[in-house]
């Protein structure tokens, strides 16, 4: 099992830290089917967020989703690639992007706002006394909120290992490659979040990280919302199911986005099995349709070696969607063929990889056949033009997947958000599969 990850928004989108943590951590108390969550989600550039740059044009904004995307890629691909003895293995960070949950934490309900993702693994929080805290919320005070309780040094075999004798209280530490660190200990304490019909839902006794040293520029969220296969995840916490359902994220103004976790997921549409290694997420991808026409891609570009390398993710932190080469180049030739000759091919200087057109893509790609990623199970993932492209230059439009080119023996595949509009998108852990529903988030409520 691997560690807590520290939430980074640096400035330098590209940064890959490195930590090292005993995984072991949550004990088989934790009761199943006991609690529920329903809140809404934030998108990091939208207007509810408190990042929003009211002066950033549509390319602006998409040029930096595509930055924070590469820095994601990297993140995804370097965690799967770290071997260490004995089994402890690195968590990585990426580039901040995707989507917020703002929540309150403790008695007196301190607000926070933490960073929704299903590659970490713990819900995080900066606690005070805290050395190094910048976040633009109130730091949580673990001495005024009777609900809080950190876990004793003989929780479980982990706590015994890692332990303040003299606080009694089962601690972490996380190092990173570059010199940054967080420590903390865990504790359980009661959450309240937001729902999207202005109320507000309650979980209790949630186990949760308390930060309480920080050595890291720009920490400016509150944490991280892990969601991710590892046992003290919030998603194994609230009953093994999360369900999240993302609408138009070039909407600043569009709020019907929402995150379920436990009983009440949404699970219904196509299902394909889940798997996990290293307590992150992969599908198994087998082939890809450009209206019905099936792509000669070998499906063997897709799988996931014995060491790690490769697979199939699909993610809440990427907005781009990457593929391997193989399956890039097979795409974006067929999208070519079918477009060359009607639209006026766009070339980005420094992205020369990507497929660009001068033009509108709302009306001129009306006609525009679906994408299906076939996965296992005959499932099937439909996506639309709204899913595949975006405007990102001047008076045109850009094919908004792009080319997985690391150095290694098999590169890591990741569905992003973009990818993910107008689906809702639910884990059932218990069964281990991924169910995927193509809808408009606002028919859910």
């Amino acid at each position: 099992m691997e560690a807590p990850s520290l939430l980074v928004l640096n400035a330098k989108l590209l940064l890959v830290a490195l930590v090292f943590l005993v995984p072991t951590l949550i004990s088989s108390s934790i009761a199943p089917n006991r609690h529920r969550l329903i809140t809404k989600l934030i998108h990091y550039d939208s207007i509810q967020s408190p990042f929003y740059n009211a002066s950033a044009t549509v390319t602006e904004r998409a040029t930096r989703a595509l930055q924070r995307s590469g820095a994601r890629l990297s993140f995804l691909r370097a965690m799967t690639m770290v071997e260490t003895p004995e089994d402890i293995r690195g968590a990585m960070f990426g580039g901040t992007s995707g989507f917020l949950v703002s929540m309150f934490i403790g008695e007196r309900l301190v607000p926070q706002l933490v960073l929704m993702d299903t590659a970490s693994h713990l819900l995080w929080v900066h606690c005070f006394p805290c050395i190094g805290c910048h976040s633009i919320n109130p730091i949580f005070d673990p001495s005024q909120s009777s609900t809080y309780n950190p876990l004793p040094c003989d929780y479980n075999p982990y706590c015994r290992a890692h332990c303040d004798e003299q606080k009694n209280e089962c601690t972490y530490l996380v190092r990173y490659q570059d010199g940054a660190s967080s420590s903390g200990n865990y504790a359980t304490e009661e959450l309240e979040f937001l729902t999207t019909e202005a109320g507000s839902t309650t979980a209790s006794n949630i186990i949760f990280g308390c930060g309480h040293i920080i050595q890291e520029p720009n920490p400016q969220l509150s944490g991280v919302m892990g969601l991710g296969y590892a046992e003290e995840s919030l998603a194994n916490q609230l009953a093994n199911k999360f369900s999240y359902c993302i609408g138009n994220i070039h909407d600043l103004y569009y709020s019907h986005n929402r995150l379920i976790v436990g009983n009440e997921a949404i699970i219904r549409g196509d299902s394909t099995p889940l798997e996990v290694y290293a307590n992150f997420y992969y599908l198994t991808l087998e082939g890809i349709s450009v209206g019905g026409n099936r792509l000669q891609i070998d499906p063997h570009v897709f799988q996931r070696s014995r060491q790690g390398h490769g697979g199939v993710f699909i993610d809440s932190g990427s907005e781009w969607t990457y593929l391997v080469r193989d399956a890039y180049e097979a795409l974006k030739g067929e999208v070519a063929r079918l477009y060359d000759a009607e639209l006026t091919r766009a070339y980005l200087g420094d992205r020369p990889e990507l497929l660009c057109y001068y033009g509108d893509m709302n009306r001129d790609l009306v006609f525009f056949p679906v994408i299906t990623f076939h996965f296992a199970g005959e499932a099937e993932f439909k996506l639309e033009r709204q899913n595949v492209f975006q405007p990102i230059i001047q008076g045109g439009f850009c094919l908004s997947m792009n080319v997985a080119n690391g150095n290694v023996p098999r590169d890591a595949n990741v569905i992003g958000i973009i990818a993910q509009q107008y689906h809702n998108i639910a884990y059932d852990l218990s069964t281990m599969t991924l169910s995927f529903d193509m809808v408009d988030c606002q028919d859910l409520i």
